[in-house]
């Protein structure tokens, strides 16, 4: 949680100090009338990061990567593109989440998208579209088009499960 307060802290510092510092677009006075909200960015932004948590005894449990992302100033959410989670039981990776962007909300430690997902643990694939991840807790849920992939413990494929519409 520090870091994630750190990082918003960072990105919101630079982005404040370059749109003051910002030379004034060619044809434009330097100084005008313009209220101040309207010279205000709305986000800032980040490339190639990691963040991690950890619980109260110091073990790790998720990580998050992404390519980019984008910090909203106000209601404390990222947009995330390319997004990847590993999910850890003990020190190894447990399971792992891509999608192409989804929306976390910090405080709530809630991701969320309606974009395709794909989970990836021992034995078994998931995809589908849209999404909802609860890190307090670590469920996640498909929304639509679920597909489940099990293998057995020689690496033979099991038919697929699909879901029914909604």
């Amino acid at each position: 949680m520090k870091r994630w307060l750190l990082l918003v802290g960072t990105v919101a510092t630079i982005a404040a100090w370059a749109q003051t510092n910002a030379p004034a677009p060619s044809g434009t006075p330097a100084s005008t009338n313009a209220p101040a909200a309207a010279m205000a960015p709305e986000a800032g932004s980040v490339k190639g990061f990691m963040v991690p948590e950890y619980d109260e005894t110091g073990q790790l449990r998720w990580k998050m990567f992404g390519d980019t992302a984008r910090v909203l100033l106000t209601g404390g959410k990222v947009e995330v593109h390319v997004m990847k989670i590993e999910v850890y039981r003990g020190n190894a990776v447990d399971m792992t989440m891509r999608s192409p962007v989804c929306l976390f909300d910090r405080a709530a430690k809630l991701a969320t998208s309606d974009r395709a997902v794909e989970i990836v643990a021992t034995n078994m694939t998931v995809t589908g579209i849209g999404f909802d991840w609860n890190a307090a807790d670590s469920v996640v849920k498909i929304r639509n088009d679920v597909t489940v992939t099990l293998q057995n413990r020689q690496g033979s494929v099991f038919l697929p499960l699909k879901s029914q519409p909604q």
